[in-house]
């Protein structure tokens, strides 16, 4: 999923993913597949479930049919039965599931976090020679100082 579109239809749609793969065996089997076997994190296996529960609802918009849960093989299931193949088949397992988690935020796995690191505060250019450039360099001192007619030589032809 891209970053085009209103971010409020994003956020809905990745809420309403993390919803699906609670409920639906074939988006619980993506989830699981994007964590355990493609190393992706939460967020990222979220979104392609979500570009999936796009695709489906758009299926059902189209041919104007009812979502249907169904197992992994097609066959029509009820929320009950739903639940207990997820739980069975497609749940990832916590040890997984720690280490796929960010390290944005110190409680989210066993790691301490990122050492401290130094603040940037901008450029000092006090030090630093500057890079050459096309233009004639005068010095500051005003006594050295070029009129603004001498410096352009343009100005100096306009006067009559």
């Amino acid at each position: 999923m891209s970053k085009a579109g209103p971010a409020l239809l994003r956020t809905t749609l990745v809420r309403a993913a993390d919803n699906a793969r609670r409920q639906d065996p074939q988006l619980a089997r993506i989830y699981y597949r994007q964590i355990v076997e493609r190393g992706a994190n939460h967020t990222k296996a979220l979104c392609v479930v979500a570009a999936t529960l796009v695709e489906r609802a758009w299926t059902v918009l189209r041919r104007g049919t009812p979502y249907v849960i169904c197992d992994i093989d097609g066959t029509p299931v009820d929320p009950a039965t739903a639940k207990k193949i997820i739980t069975e088949q497609w749940t990832v397992p916590p040890e997984v599931r720690a280490r796929r988690r960010s390290g944005k935020h110190p409680a989210a796995g066993t790691r301490a976090g990122k050492a401290p690191q130094r603040a940037h505060t901008g450029h000092d250019r006090s030090g630093t020679p500057q890079a050459p450039t096309n233009e004639a360099t005068f010095p500051t001192d005003h006594r050295h100082a070029l009129s603004e007619q001498q410096q352009d030589p343009i100005l100096t032809s306009d006067l009559p």
